[in-house]
Order: C-alpha cells, then structure tokens, then sequence
C-alpha cells in the first residue's frame, strides 16, 4: 500500500477542496438519503473531532483483502478503484487492518502490515476516527 500512497495523484482525482471536508459532507448525504450504520450522533462527534491534518496521497478508498489480489505470496493488483481520491492516507490503512476473520486479529499482524508498510502514521485515535466513524457512512 505505501507504493499507492507514494505514487503522484492523477491531477483529475484532486478536488477543490479538502478531502475529509468532502468525506464529511458525503457522510451527511449519506446518512439524510440511505440506511448506513452511522448516527446523528456520530455524525457530530466527527465534525467536531477531525483528527489532525496530514499531507494528503493518493488513495484507494476500500483498501482491504478483497480488493488486493495475490499470486505466488506477492501481490499482483489492487482492483476496485472506485473510491480512489487525493486523500488522507490513514483512512486506506484503518480499513486495511481492520480484523476479519482470521487476518489482524492479532497485535503482531497489524505490526508485520506496518512494517511492510514502512512505518505507522495511524494512531489509535485516527484508526477509531475512520474505521469506527467515517467508515459508518459508507
């Protein structure tokens, strides 16, 4: 995943303005048009709790095992670009090391994942920030 969030953004996926504001305003519009798992409550509690800024990356979007495909123990593709954008890049790591069963159930898988990575930007606060917020939204 660092090779994505390495790798320059096509300059068309750059928005205009920042993407967790956007993020929040589709979290809105989500939840007023369609059954999500987030609340009225939750919703205000992540406007009022942005985490603190990083450089925005390019980014997946819905980094996770069923969108990573793996031959041989390497992966070969990243598939489903659909929510792809200019980004904060802990929101692809939250939905990575998210648990399943049997994959990152445990401390040392999400360490051995952040080591490959190269290194952990993603605090417990920013992981509950996106994955047990944001997340709910979508």
């Amino acid at each position: 995943m660092s090779n994505i969030h390495l790798t320059p953004c096509p300059k068309q996926l750059v928005g205009e303005s920042v993407w967790l504001d956007e993020m929040l305003v589709q979290a809105e519009y989500n939840f007023n048009h369609y059954a999500v798992d987030g609340t009225a409550d939750l919703l205000q509690f992540l406007k009022a709790n942005k985490p603190k800024p990083i450089p925005n990356t390019l980014i997946h979007g819905d980094f996770n095992t069923s969108n990573v495909l793996v031959s041989a123990g390497k992966i070969t593709s990243v598939i489903d670009w659909s929510g792809a954008g200019f980004g904060d890049p802990r929101y692809d790591m939250s939905l990575a090391i998210r648990p399943k069963p049997n994959l990152f159930e445990i401390q040392s898988e999400i360490d051995i994942f952040f080591e490959g990575y190269g290194t952990n930007i993603l605090g417990e606060r920013e992981y509950k920030y996106f994955n047990e917020g944001l997340y709910e939204f979508f």
